[in-house]
Order: C-alpha cells, then structure tokens, then sequence
C-alpha cells in the first residue's frame, strides 16, 4: 500500500504543478487575457485552497491575484495540503485492513 501512496500522491502533485505552471504562463505572457487564470487552479486544490485562501486574506491581506509571487505561493501551499492529506487518507485506509 505504501506504493500506492507515493504513486497517488506524487501523480496529484505533478498535475496540480502543471496546472499552476500552466497558469502562471498564461499570467505572465498573455495578461490581457488572464481573468480566469487560476480557476483550474483553485479547483484542483480545493479543500486547501479555500483555507489557505482565507489565511492569507485574513492574516497577511495578500489576494492569490495580487502578484505572481502569491498565486504560485498561496496555491503551492494548498497543493502541499492536500499532498499530506492524500498521502495520510491513503495510509490511514491501509492501516485499517
């Protein structure tokens, strides 16, 4: 089960990576056009994007929008969330047969 666990785990971080790559792409060379850059996002990591989303704007009043610098560390954060939460889920659900 520990292989099942790295290989989920490491699948999720890999497109969730790409994802926000792809976005911060389109941030950067194609500004005109970048209203809904982050959507994927966000949605991809959404159980802690909501909550990391909301620390920042509650404690520090960053906006994952404000700069480049923040979407890719507001939304790093949340992938790394839900990458222990995916990681922990999958070693509790093992522990338990």
């Amino acid at each position: 089960m520990r292989k099942i666990a790295v290989i989920v785990t490491g699948c999720y971080l890999v497109l969730a990576t790409s994802a926000v790559l792809y976005e911060l792409s389109i941030r950067i060379y194609d500004r005109g056009n970048s209203e809904f850059a982050g959507m994927l996002s966000v949605a991809l990591t959404f159980p802690a994007s909501l909550a990391v989303i909301l620390l920042g704007k509650t404690a520090f009043g960053v906006n994952v929008g404000d700069s480049d610098a923040s979407f890719v560390t507001i939304l790093g954060l949340a992938i790394l969330t839900n990458a222990c939460g995916v990681w922990f889920l999958i070693a509790a659900l093992s522990r338990r047969k």
